[in-house]
């Protein structure tokens, strides 16, 4: 198999190239060092490109971690655990991590109201005839994964499977 020669990119190739990246969507600068290296881009040349990119705005990552919030959250259901640890994972800074969850919480995160939908779903997809116990804890996994607090978890189970027997009632 004959393989290409990577053309090397210069410096204002990769800040060019970078600045479409970020103006595409937000990333953060972990994001943008994985791309660096991808293009075998040393360090030093990555760190002053990234400088670059958040002096002319391309790059912010308060803003990337509002919106990694907002998304995650609306889009994948993510609860406040699963989204500090994946912002982690990004190396967001802790203040940041807690002001983008703190803001969300305040303009629309009623986490058990959307803890419960996610709940009600996941019930309705589950096998008729599963044991109860086997219910709980297929549903409290789910929950705990998505990044739910447990008690908050437990609360919204209950709930859902004391509502069951008025519900099949009615059928």
């Amino acid at each position: 198999m004959i393989q290409k020669k990577k053309k090397e990119l210069t410096p204002e190739e990769a800040f060019s190239r970078l600045a479409s990246y970020c103006a595409y969507a937000e990333h953060s600068a972990q994001e943008v060092r994985k791309k660096c290296r991808g293009w075998e881009i040393s360090d030093e040349v990555c760190d002053a490109l990234i400088e670059r990119l958040e002096q002319e705005g391309y790059l912010n990552e308060e803003r990337f971690a509002r919106a990694f919030v907002r998304d995650k959250y609306r889009f994948n259901g993510w609860g406040p655990l699963r989204l500090q640890a994946e912002l982690r994972r990004h190396r967001i800074p802790s203040r940041l991590i807690d002001a983008a969850i703190e803001e969300l919480e305040e303009e629309e995160m009623q986490g058990e109201d959307q803890l419960t939908a996610l709940l009600e779903r996941k019930y309705h997809s589950l096998p008729a005839g599963l044991e109860p116990r086997k219910v709980y804890d297929r549903l409290t996994r789910f929950a705990l994964y998505r990044g739910y607090p447990y008690e908050d978890v437990r609360e919204a189970i209950s709930e859902l499977l004391s509502d069951l027997p008025d519900e099949l009632g009615d059928n």
